[in-house]
């Protein structure tokens, strides 16, 4: 065989091959989320401490990421993350306890929870609050009111869930990076990062609890990026303007 023919030949098979390679990394559609089995073999296979045993639920947040909330071997209440990356259902990260976190989607922010029976929580209250501030800059003075905002979850037969923000939440604080983004050159005004998110937990006879059970235990983050805040800081009554 001449060499042009095989240099040819050559040449073809490695195009073929470079065009497999490439079709196969293309993003496609998410396949059918993992079954019970593959979720408890994967999450044994990189941090076998959580020890699942029952996956409560499959709750998507969007088409490519997923809430999976388990019960371990020893009864303890914990939750999973994954994402649809490479092709592929990729594990977050796993917690062995079920506190809240925050999932910030493209639409909205959503908090993320499996709380022990054992905690006896009967209402989760979420806080949105800002500091009162005043500050001088330019010969300009700026007088920024406190602010202090709550909304209740209470979780009803399931101890574990998923709660979108109030819309109104997700309005103000989309007003405020815009604001923060028209006025960039006064440093002074950054008004996003005085808005905090804070929580409190609450029994069935409305006394004011703390989830201790479901607040302990080890993590593991696989490098997937997923919740933007992993535990929301408890804000206790006597910290409140307001009367709930």
């Amino acid at each position: 065989m001449a060499k042009k023919t095989k240099k040819i030949i050559l040449l073809a098979a490695i195009l073929l091959i470079i065009g497999v390679l490439s079709f196969t990394q293309l993003p496609k559609e998410p396949d059918l989320f993992l079954s019970d089995k593959q979720v408890i073999k994967r999450i044994n296979s990189f941090f076998p401490e959580a020890q699942p045993k029952i996956i409560q639920d499959r709750i998507f947040l969007d088409d490519t990421h997923v809430f999976v909330p388990f019960i371990s071997e020893d009864d303890g209440y914990g939750m999973s993350f994954w994402i649809w990356k490479n092709n592929k259902w990729r594990a977050a990260s796993v917690n062995e306890g079920g506190q809240p976190q925050v999932w910030n989607g493209e639409k909205n922010s959503k908090i993320i929870w499996n709380i022990n029976p054992k905690d006896e929580v009967g209402e989760i209250r979420i806080f949105l609050k800002k500091e009162r501030e005043f500050m001088m800059a330019d010969g300009v003075d700026t007088y920024q009111p406190r602010m202090e905002m709550m909304h209740r979850i209470k979780p009803q037969g399931k101890m574990y869930g998923v709660e979108e923000y109030p819309d109104h939440w997700q309005e103000l604080m989309t007003q405020y990076v815009e604001i923060r983004d028209k006025d960039g050159q006064n440093e002074f005004l950054v008004l996003e990062d005085g808005l905090q998110v804070y929580i409190s937990f609450y029994d069935a006879k409305g006394k004011e609890t703390f989830p201790h059970t479901s607040s302990t235990g080890n993590s593991y983050s696989t490098g997937n990026d997923f919740v933007n805040v992993p535990f929301l800081v408890q804000v206790h009554e006597n910290e409140l303007e307001g009367e709930y």
